[in-house]
């Protein structure tokens, strides 16, 4: 009897023993644990807030585009940012949310600032799970532009430049007044300063806008009422100019250069108010009576988006220079169905790579549309996250 209850002792004592070496193997998986429940404590997402994260499907509306180099770029509209580092192979969300997000200005592929339409400014660092707003600006924006590397410039509803000032949340106004475009390049920057009632006149700062200096006044037939884009790039400036008045269709425009910080303008490309007014160059017979969109431009080539009224299908067109402005050339977008191209009259982003890659984005019957060109605008890829 004394064996068997002896026996059964050790049966259980082997139990208890077994049970416990399961336990202590078990402790491998306690980090899982205890991590799973560590995640349950993060913060909520927030309207401004997104993990980053592969975006598949289709696309919003999409409003801007900028690239750092051939991989690195962004994409950004509806409710959304997304980034790519293989040159848009693939694309990753890093902003999700219910605001519409009109201009981008990312200094580096792990810090940007986006605009939103309402005219708030959110900023992001890779590896924060938010974007936050900018504290402390003199009112709503309407344009955000980056000098050096980091935020430089943002231009208020009422037109007037602002730049961080030294103590933190506190911003400075800088001259010119009633500024309508602006372009960088490092500390370089134009500004462009007009309205309904105030001619234009081209602005130039070396010192990343802490101060400027007029370049240029353009001797317009029409004085005011006109609206602008500038592209900078190496010291060579690209200007369109265009205006509300003319005929049917017919947007009367006007484009100028400078490859020398400004000390000479030349007008290369432009449409008169009126069909054989003879108030600008005469434009090329192919060119004449397009509209003129977006502009983008290095030292010597410049793109500007065009559209040529009656055009079948309402296709798109890029008006391109290599040469830096002595000659032009309309190269339709084509290659791809019509349905994936822009449409002209919404919003449209453009962004020119040396080598003469080219990306446009924009929407068409609300769903966003994002084309690539790897030979200058000559043949067109829509691509599809």
């Amino acid at each position: 009897m004394k064996t068997m209850r002896r026996t059964a002792l050790w049966h259980v004592i082997a139990l208890m023993t077994a049970v416990l070496v399961l336990q202590g193997c078990g402790t491998t998986t306690q980090p899982q644990t205890q991590k799973q429940k560590q995640t349950t404590h993060h913060p909520k997402k927030t309207q401004a807030s997104t993990a980053p994260q592969y975006f598949r499907g289709a696309l919003p509306a999409l409003d801007a585009v900028q690239f750092l180099s051939s991989n690195e770029g962004f994409v950004a509209g509806q409710g959304i940012v997304l980034a790519t580092s293989d040159g848009g192979q693939d694309w990753t969300r890093i902003y999700q949310g219910s605001q519409t997000i009109a201009a981008v200005a990312f200094p580096s592929a792990t810090q940007g600032y986006a605009l939103t339409t309402g005219g708030q400014v959110l900023a992001w660092q890779q590896g924060g799970s938010q974007w936050q707003p900018l504290a402390g600006l003199p009112g709503s924006a309407s344009a955000i532009w980056l000098s050096g590397t980091s935020i430089g410039q943002l231009l208020t509803t009422q037109g007037t430049l602002y730049r961080p000032a030294a103590s933190a949340g506190a911003w400075q106004a800088e001259s010119p007044k009633g500024v309508i475009a602006a372009s960088f390049d490092g500390s370089t920057g134009w500004a462009v300063t007009g309205g309904s009632s105030t001619a234009p006149e081209v602005w130039l700062t070396q010192n990343g806008g802490a101060s400027w200096s007029s370049s240029f006044s353009p001797k317009l037939g029409q004085a005011t009422g006109w609206s602008a884009t500038i592209s900078s790039a190496a010291g060579t400036a690209w200007l369109l100019l265009t205006s509300s008045s003319g005929q049917s269709e017919h947007q009367p425009y006007v484009a100028y250069v400078t490859h020398d910080l400004g000390q000479h303008w030349q007008e290369i490309l432009g449409a008169a108010l009126f069909a054989g007014q003879g108030m600008y160059p005469a434009a090329p017979s192919s060119l004449y009576g397009l509209q003129a969109g977006p502009v983008t431009g290095g030292a010597q080539s410049a793109y500007f988006v065009s559209w040529k009224p009656g055009n079948p299908n309402d296709v798109l067109a890029v008006t391109a220079t290599p040469d830096g402005g002595q000659s032009w050339q309309q190269l339709p977008v084509q290659g791809v169905a019509h349905a994936a191209t822009p449409y002209f009259f919404h919003p449209l982003g453009v962004a020119a790579l040396p080598g003469g890659t080219l990306w446009l984005v924009g929407s068409r019957s609300g769903a966003g549309t994002m084309l690539v060109s790897h030979d200058g605008g000559g043949s067109w890829q829509a691509l599809t996250p």
